[in-house]
């Protein structure tokens, strides 16, 4: 499952769970779109048709006891409020019935209801209207035979036509609520089924995800606990393609680059402890040189004690050297002019030895 990076595995459970949830959604949309039209259908259908035809058929009763009542009243105001209820019933029904007309039916149903219609008319041309016009007239006998001949056999045929026109509306009403009861039914199991599936879908998808991130990651703090415990021998398992496969690479990375610092922190601890074993002893030959150094020095200024006594009497006797020299300087000026005079002696000495020679060449020349 590490194939795949966490964004990509989150994205497609949110989508699956997302599309779960449109489809359950779309289902109980249509669902109640279905049960909707269902309702409409069933009230402007055989519902709103069925109170259509009850109307009709009590405004019917309703004409026939009027037309009874006038009959046994047979008064003139009993009369009249007779014919002007029956006229209102004639003309409501007459619109209740283009009403039903009107509305959508199955071809048996429109069978029955033309049916009805004739049986409706003979029972208004047949029975009613001769009914009415006889107690216009004011000839109740005829009326009352009417009654008795034509409105009731009329009016039963009108009416058991009408009850066949409830029960088929009334069954059809039936048909349509176990239909819309049925699809609900099947609607229901449908969304509990894929509720469930997207249930499982979400737990099974969702701890195989969980597991594939967290056990990677505590693996990954146990590397790092160790790495930071000086453990870089840890195997890391960096397989795969995902967040959690790439931070597993860069722990290995690191232990390997972690490994290659220690190394070299190694080479360097070695090379500083070599450096330092031989500082210890150039350290060593220091102290030494420094102690030859010192017994030197000691010595030395034993020497340099010495040497400025020998100094100090060196001076003493420089200065009395210098006295001599000043006095035989003095020596040296009076025995130059001592020279000078035995230069100029030994001048005279030497002009009268020439002068000598001279006399003695001069001898010999005559000898």
């Amino acid at each position: 499952m590490n194939k795949f990076k966490i964004s990509t595995r989150l994205i497609f459970l949110i989508g699956v769970l997302a599309t779960l949830l449109v489809i359950v959604g779309s289902l109980g949309l249509y669902g109640m779109y279905k049960s909707d039209d269902a309702l409409d259908n069933m009230y402007h259908g055989p519902l709103t048709q069925t109170q259509q035809i009850d109307e009709i058929r009590y405004l019917n009763l309703r004409n026939r006891y009027l037309v009874s009542i006038a009959v046994l009243e047979q008064t003139a105001e009993r009369k009249d409020k007779s014919l002007t209820e029956i006229e209102a019933n004639i003309e409501r029904n007459a619109k209740l019935w283009a009403e039903y007309m009107g509305t959508p039916m199955p071809p048996d149903e429109a069978q029955m209801a033309k049916k009805y219609e004739q049986l409706l008319n003979q029972y208004l041309q047949e029975g009613l209207r001769p009914a009415l016009a006889a107690l216009r007239a004011n000839d109740y006998k005829e009326a009352q035979r009417i009654l008795s001949d034509k409105m009731r056999s009329t009016f039963d045929a009108a009416r058991e036509q009408s009850t066949a026109v409830v029960d088929f509306n009334m069954k059809e009403a039936k048909d349509d609520f176990e239909a819309d009861s049925a699809r609900f039914h099947t609607f229901e199991i449908i969304m509990v089924s894929i509720i469930v599936l997207g249930v499982l879908l979400a737990i099974v998808f969702g701890l195989t995800l969980m597991r594939s991130i967290t056990v990677p990651l505590k693996r990954a703090v146990d590397v790092t606990e160790a790495v930071a415990q000086g453990d870089l021998a840890q195997k890391v398992d960096s397989s795969g393609n995902d967040e959690i496969s790439a931070l597993m690479r860069a722990v290995i990375h690191m232990q390997t680059s972690l490994a290659g610092v220690v190394s070299r922190v190694r080479q360097g601890s070695e090379s500083v402890a070599t450096a330092s074993a031989e500082i210890a002893q150039g350290n060593h030959d220091l102290s030494s040189r420094t102690e030859n150094q010192a017994s030197a020095l000691e010595q030395t200024a034993a020497s340099m004690e010495e040497l400025s006594s020998t100094v100090r009497q060196n001076a003493d006797n420089a200065s009395q050297a210098n006295q001599l020299a000043m006095s035989a300087s003095t020596v040296a000026v009076q025995g130059g002019e001592v020279v000078a005079q035995v230069v100029d002696t030994m001048k005279g000495i030497n002009d009268a030895s020439r002068k000598i020679g001279d006399i003695i060449s001069v001898i010999d020349g005559i000898a």
